[in-house]
């Protein structure tokens, strides 16, 4: 009785590790915390990831199966988590649920539209499967902190922003604070950049835990015209990096 009872604890075991094998194989994301991915950011309420759908190849045709990209891919591909990918993320996924109510996002089928600024044309770029050099991802300054993201092939469009207030203001002068100081080539102070970098994950941890609909404009374009436009500009993220701690 014992031997059977052992076999079928085996099997159990054996079952339960193939059903994890499998599972790790649809496509899921892993949402762990990690050195550069904290437990603050898995923990959130609202930080869920998307679900995608690309090709099999350079030459290939869309794949049988689905994916999944969540902020902590953003992360570690972006080089870091911050608050302009948080809101570039919650800001993109708002829209893409929009454009794709079923819930599978076509990285064929979207054109975007974005400032540029790293974390937002990083988020952009491998959310949306856009790319400058197939006119599907334009820059233009004149959008702010926020994205145009359209369907191609309905035309269907939405353009959505943080609500006004949403970003604090005590943030803002720090930031501008910061990079006017180095703009200027002057040294930055490590009490300033550990400040701007808690007030950034504060941000980010009260965004991913509020509803998007409290916190997003999100607004059709009824006949909207993408045009692709590019002007070079310069890495922000990287202009303390010699500071120091």
């Amino acid at each position: 009785m014992n031997n059977i009872k052992f076999k079928l604890f085996a099997l159990l075991i054996a079952l339960s590790l193939f059903t994890n094998i499998c599972y790790a194989q649809q496509g899921k994301t892993n949402n762990t915390p990690d050195w550069f991915y904290p437990k603050w950011a898995a923990k959130t309420k609202y930080n869920c990831p998307v679900t995608v759908l690309d090709t099999d190849s350079g030459l290939g045709r869309y794949s049988l199966q689905t994916k999944q990209l969540g902020l902590k891919d953003l992360a570690r591909i972006h080089g870091h988590l911050c608050d302009g990918m948080v809101i570039a993320y919650i800001e993109i996924k708002a829209a893409l649920e929009k454009l794709f109510p079923d819930g599978v996002i076509d990285r064929t089928d979207i054109r975007i539209v974005s400032k540029n600024g790293p974390c937002w044309v990083d988020t952009a770029s491998m959310m949306t499967g856009a790319r400058i050099n197939f006119k599907t991802l334009s820059i233009d300054k004149s959008i702010g902190d926020g994205f145009i993201v359209q369907r191609i092939s309905t035309g269907e469009a939405y353009d959505v922003h943080l609500k006004t207030g949403i970003f604090p203001e005590k943030q803002t002068a720090l930031e501008a604070k910061i990079r006017k100081l180095r703009a200027e080539d002057k040294p930055v102070s490590t009490n300033d950049i550990n400040e701007v970098e808690k007030m950034a994950n504060e941000l980010s941890q009260c965004l991913l835990n509020t509803s998007p609909s409290e916190i997003l404009n999100i607004l059709p374009l009824k006949n909207y015209n993408f045009v692709p436009t590019f002007s070079p500009g310069k890495r922000g993220d990287i202009i303390n990096k010699n500071m120091p701690r």
